[in-house]
């Protein structure tokens, strides 16, 4: 019974979506009515020529909007999936590697390098994975889906508009089912708010220029408030019979260490992919 409740949901909503995209005509009328907005937002004609070109509807995409896992997860649940000891060790290798590199962004950001070691292996293990969808082709589908349609069909256009500035090329633009694009898993927007050129090239290259992917993780906490000067916290356990005047949230005690980065590094940040 329970099996065939979820068949019957799982029915529903496809039926509903494909409902919600009939009422806008074919995908390809959809497509020609998205390129006339950017068009008018000021995207050339060459720019959409190329992005739209053999552009796709992606089922895939569709499917995984509809089917995200809804499970929640503890804290314990959480750190024990998404941060094995093989990241932990695989963080320390490219916190080294990568350490001048690190510490340069780190400086001029005032963000710790170990947290910006941290976002860039829980977005994309540390860019490894970083989806092989096409940007232009998964959001316009999702748009043109309809569930939403103004947040997809805004990040679209924000798309658009990162090619008209030359930061990617059309064919090279990829990303998740969703949208986030490059090694720190930016959506379009984000990308627009938050990227940085950190090699001086004159680009923001987030899928293939490390010191760019460093310098948008950095400007992307900056810019949001992060202080540089205080780190994010520890895991600790109270021993038994301390003192009632170390206890209490209104007490702070500050422990300063150099080690790469901490196991809590590696989770502190929250999933940014759609949910």
């Amino acid at each position: 019974m329970r099996i065939l409740s979820l068949t019957l949901l799982v029915l529903g909503a496809s039926l509903a979506a494909s409902a919600l995209a009939q009422d806008k005509g074919t995908f390809e009328e959809y497509v020609k009515g998205l390129k006339e907005e950017a068009r008018q937002q000021g995207i050339s004609s060459q720019v959409l020529t190329e992005a739209f070109h053999n552009v796709e509807y992606t089922p895939r995409a569709v499917n995984a909007d509809r089917n995200q896992p809804e499970q929640k997860l503890t804290l314990d649940q959480y750190v024990s999936r998404t941060v094995p000891d093989s990241k932990i060790k695989q963080a320390n290798e490219v916190y080294k590697k990568y350490a001048i590199e690190l510490k340069r962004i780190g400086e001029k950001y005032n963000v710790q390098p170990s947290f910006i070691v941290a976002l860039w292996g829980i977005e994309s293990n540390f860019g490894l994975i970083t989806g092989n969808y096409r940007v232009i082709d998964a959001l316009s589908t999702l748009a043109y889906e309809g569930r939403r349609e103004a947040f997809f069909r805004k990040e679209a256009l924000a798309a658009l508009t990162i090619l008209q500035q030359g930061d990617i090329a059309p064919e090279d633009m990829k990303g998740s089912w969703a949208g986030t694009m490059g090694q720190c898993q930016f959506m379009p927007t984000t990308f627009l708010d938050y990227a940085a050129d950190g090699n001086g090239d004159g680009k923001k290259d987030i899928w293939g220029s490390k010191a760019d992917v460093f310098a948008s993780i950095a400007n992307y906490l900056t810019k949001l408030g992060w202080d540089g000067n205080n780190t994010w916290g520890r895991p600790v356990q109270v021993p038994q019979g301390l003192s009632p005047d170390l206890q209490g949230v209104s007490l702070k005690k500050v422990s300063i260490s150099k080690s790469g980065p901490s196991l809590v590094s590696l989770f502190l940040m929250a999933d940014l992919y759609l949910s």
